[in-house]
Formats: structure tokens, sequence, C-alpha cells
């Protein structure tokens, strides 16, 4: 079959598919291998489904012919399929396996070389089918069956899906199966004369209902514009060479890439966008761009993705706090800052913080902005906050207002502040509020060591967050003393136990031996630490109960303030 966007199409059976002449490719700009059980487990009931007289259509997979090298076999590039073209591969592979567990050494080795593995004209050989660089080396353990060298991942868990279903066959009943699977399941086949019928179609089929993510749609559109310009305009292998870049850097870090284009386009400066941009509108908001936007600002489409490349590697250097644009203090200075913000939850920040190291060439600067920023995060944040599109707009706000003047730390300082919950409002939150039990409160409590109480510099790691009334002060059996010590019922502690006035930092072995045991022998502990706080503790307070969490609750409360305060 061939129509006016230049294809051909063929309803072909697995067997005929993976005996051409060819080798399949993924390119490494494809999303990685994704599916999962519900995909696996629909396979596997459609395969034992079969009768001998019926089939059974699997679906489509679109192709573009490219040309090997001298006597080499030429490629077949998958632009749609490679989910179902995988698993098939993982599946036969499985199936060898088993052949070989049984002695049919002839029918595993029949698999090996005909539908795993290809050979050239000079007996070169190759793996019939080839992922991208993030899912091949699993792959290529697969088919050379070092299965328990890999790594764990989606293409691991279809391993062990099949092996278990594959575990209880005999050798007639596999042989029924792999039969079924290479002449009973059938793909089309769509062959495109090049990336502009290919992406084309690949948009069409996406129209009839296939579940496509933002950034495999976002990827797409990009090619086929870039696929359908005149070479003058647009360099279609320039677009292919940076959005391979671009996922290069993405998709060892995030598991939502789609995370890093939202953001992005909210820090750009141009074009400039103030508002949120959400998962569910950033296709839509893509395409505004690369066809409305783009224009108006007079930047072409290689200039739009080179950017995208560009920011998408700074990006990942944000993530795992890898600056290395300034000197060796500074750099070690802000990838610390920026470890103290991924513990205070700083993932939609991440839109500002991109525009700031965009904007400043000085460590003083992205310091001086960083510590706004956290600021704001740790009242927005233990004042519980919405987060969402709240957020999201304020930072993109900053973005298209505060670095068109001079004094842009200001403004990012006067963009903050009008937002962020006031002292009266943090202190209330921090009185009120059971704190959560998470890393950020870990962080509180070292700053509050280092910052209020002068002490010493703090290695979490060396140390456990301590409850000074336990949190077991009602359950534990050992010792009778906290319940009426606390003067107060177990349900009222509750609201007491969780509040940062009832927590400390303690030595870990410090903090295994004392357990539950009362305030008078914790005590003898706290004088012992290191931490200035647990020594103040032992000067302040003789006896603890729930007046004695409610008044160190509100001293940190004010301290917490201080600290945190972004006129500092």
């Amino acid at each position: 079959m061939a129509n006016g966007i230049g294809l051909s199409a063929t309803e072909d059976t697995v067997e005929q598919v993976l005996t051409r002449n060819y080798r399949y490719t993924v390119p490494d700009y494809q999303r990685r291998y994704s599916w999962e059980e519900e995909q696996w487990a629909a396979l596997w009931a459609d395969l034992n489904s079969i009768q001998d007289s019926s089939t059974h259509f699997l679906g489509s997979i679109v192709l573009i012919e490219r040309p090997g090298g001298l006597n080499e076999l030429n490629k077949l590039e998958i632009v749609d399929g490679q989910q179902r073209i995988a698993t098939i591969t993982i599946l036969l592979s499985l199936m060898r396996e088993k052949y070989y567990e049984m002695g049919e050494s002839g029918q595993a080795e029949d698999i090996n070389n005909q539908y795993l593995k290809k050979r050239d004209l000079d007996r070169n050989e190759y793996q019939n089918l080839r992922l991208s660089t993030f899912d091949n080396p699993d792959l290529e353990k697969v088919i050379e069956r070092n299965y328990d060298q890999m790594d764990d991942g989606q293409l691991r868990e279809a391993v062990q899906f099949y092996a278990k279903k594959l575990e209880s066959l005999d050798v007639d009943e596999l042989d029924e199966l792999r039969k079924y699977l290479l002449a009973s399941v059938t793909l089309v086949s769509i062959r495109c004369e090049g990336e502009q019928s290919a992406f084309r179609l690949f948009e069409t089929l996406n129209d009839r209902g296939m579940e496509l993510s933002s950034v495999d749609l976002m990827k797409n559109y990009t090619f086929s514009k870039a696929a359908s310009a005149p070479d003058s305009e647009i360099s279609y292998e320039k677009v292919q060479d940076d959005w391979e870049r671009l996922i290069k850097a993405l998709m060892p870090n995030m598991s939502q890439p789609s995370r890093f284009f939202r953001h992005y386009i909210m820090s750009a400066e141009e074009p400039d966008y103030d508002g949120d941009v959400s998962d569910y509108k950033l296709y839509d908001e893509y395409q505004k761009i690369v066809d409305t936007k783009l224009p108006e600002v007079g930047m072409s489409l290689n200039e739009y993705v080179e950017e995208l490349a560009d920011k998408a590697e700074l990006y990942t250097k944000i993530l795992n706090q890898e600056i290395d644009m300034y000197d060796e203090d500074g750099n070690e200075a802000i990838n610390s800052k920026l470890e103290d913000l991924d513990i205070i939850n700083s993932v939609q920040a991440r839109t500002l913080m991109l525009r700031i190291f965009e904007e400043y060439k000085t460590a003083n600067k992205v310091m001086e902005s960083l510590l706004l920023l956290e600021s704001f995060l740790m009242r927005w944040k233990v004042s519980s906050y919405p987060t969402g599109g709240e957020l999201d707009r304020i930072y993109s706000g900053i973005c298209s207002e505060a670095f068109e003047e001079q004094n842009s730390v200001r403004n990012i300082y006067k963009g903050l502040s009008d937002r962020c919950p006031s002292d009266e409002e943090f202190i209330a939150s921090i009185e009120n509020k059971r704190v959560r039990l998470n890393d950020r409160t870990n962080y509180i409590l070292k700053r509050l060591e280092v910052d209020y109480y002068d002490g010493v510099e703090v290695n979490l790691d060396e140390l456990d967050r301590e409850h000074i009334a336990p949190r077991a002060s009602f359950t534990a059996k050992k010792y009778s003393a906290w319940p009426s010590t606390l003067g107060t019922t177990e349900a009222q502690f509750e609201q007491y136990r969780d509040k940062i006035g009832n927590l400390t930092l303690l030595e870990t072995d410090k903090n295994i031996s004392i357990g539950a045991d009362p305030f008078e022998e914790k005590k003898k502990a706290y004088a012992e630490s290191e931490m200035k706080m647990n020594q103040k503790l032992c000067e302040d307070y003789d006896s603890w109960g729930t007046d004695e969490i409610e008044k160190r609750t509100s001293e940190l409360a004010n301290a917490m303030v201080q600290i945190w305060n972004l006129d500092s």
C-alpha cells in the first residue's frame, strides 16, 4: 500500500519482520523502553488465546531505511513500535534459554541465529535489534545470555515476568508458543521515504488514540517541522544532533523529562512566558512557541533546539549539584547550597535557578539569589502554602520581570517577599504544627545548631534525630516515668511529640543507648554530646513535659524566623 505522504505498508508475521535482510535500530532521541506488567500480561494472554487457524494483530511499526556501510546490512530505524519489537526480542531470548535448559540446543540456536542476531557479507555479527544508548546495554546482556548482569529497570522486569511465565512449559508447549509468536502474530510494517512522512504519520497515529507523552509529541513536532522546511532555513541534522544531546542529558537523570521543558519555557528570556505551564498544556504551548513565538522574536528552530540542549545540560548540573561555572570555592559553595535546597524540596524553583545561572557570571550573585530562594522556600513549605501552579506563576513572573533592570537581585527579593509568609505566619505554623520527620527537619535542626546555638559543623550522617520525650512515651514497657512526667494524656501527647521543640540531634551511639530513658538519664548523654543544642538543654531544663516542649518550640520558632529571613 502507498499514499501521498510517501510510505508503503505491509502486514507481516513476526517471523517475516525479524528475518528481513536488515537490522533494526532505535535512535537515542526516542523514549526509553517503558512497557509494564499490564502490556506484558496482555501480550501473553493474546499469545495463549491464539487458535491454530487464527492470527493476532499486534499493531504497527513505523520505519525509515538507513544505508549501512560497505558490505554492511542496511538499517531500519524504528520511529514508532520499539516497545513491541523489544518485548518480542526478550520473549524469544527467554524461549532460547528454555530450549537450552531442556537440551534442545538446535531450536535454541535457530532462535539465536535467525531472530536475535544477523551477519553481514563479511560475516560480522550484529544484534538484530539495537535499542538506544540508554537501553541497549541491557538488551545486549539479554541477547548474550548475561541476564544476571542487567541493571534494574523495565527491561529487567520484562525478563523476570516472561521467565516466570515460561518456567512450567514442557517442550511441546514451548514449541507451540514459539510457532504462534512467529507465524500467527502480525504487525503492519510502515516504511517511510524520509523523516517528513514518518513524523506526519506518527502524529496521525497519535490522533487516533496512541498513548504518547508530551515529550514524544514535542520531539515529533520538532522533527516534522525540521524535515518539512527548506535546507536553507533549518538544518535537520543539527536539530537531530541537539535533540539527542538534550535527551542524553535528561534521560539518565530524570524520570519525568517533561519537567525540564516546563521549567525552561517559564524561565527563558526569549520567547518570554509569563505564567505557569502544566503537563496538561505543555505540548500545546510548545506548538505555539515553535509556530508563532519563535518567528515573533526572530529565533530559528535550530537556535531554539540548541538552546534547549544547552539548558538541559545546565539543568542536570543543577539537579546533581555539579555546577562548574565559577572558581573552585564558588562552585563548592553553590553546590552545597543546591544540596540544601534539594532537601527543602526545590523542584519547582529550578525554573528560577535556570535563569539565575543564565544571568549571573559571579558566584557571589548566584549565592545571594539562592539564599533568598532558600528563605522563601523554607517559609513556604513550613507554613504549608500550596504548591502546584501558584509557585510556578511566582517563579515564571520573576523570570519575566526581575532581570529587565540592573539591580535584578533586588527584584528577585521583591518578587519572593511579596508572596512570602510573614514572620507571624511562619512562627504560628511552627508553634501550632507537628513537623514532618524527614530530611528537611534534620536540616532545620542542623541550621539551628550552627546558626542559633553557634555550635559545631554538623555531619548529619553521624547523627540521629532524637525525640526528647520519646514517641513511645506511653507505650514503652521498660519505663513508666514519662506518662506522669508529661502531665497529659496519650491522645494529647500526639499533638506535642513531633513539634520542633521536642526534637534535637544526637550522636548515633548515644541515641541508641538512651532509648526511652527518663529525662534525668537522657540529660547525662546530652551533657556529653558535642552538640551545643544538647548542652543548652541540660542548662535550661530540669524536667521535660508539654510546657517545656511549648517553651522550646517558641524559642526555636523565633530563631528560625531570623535564620530564614529574606532581609538578612
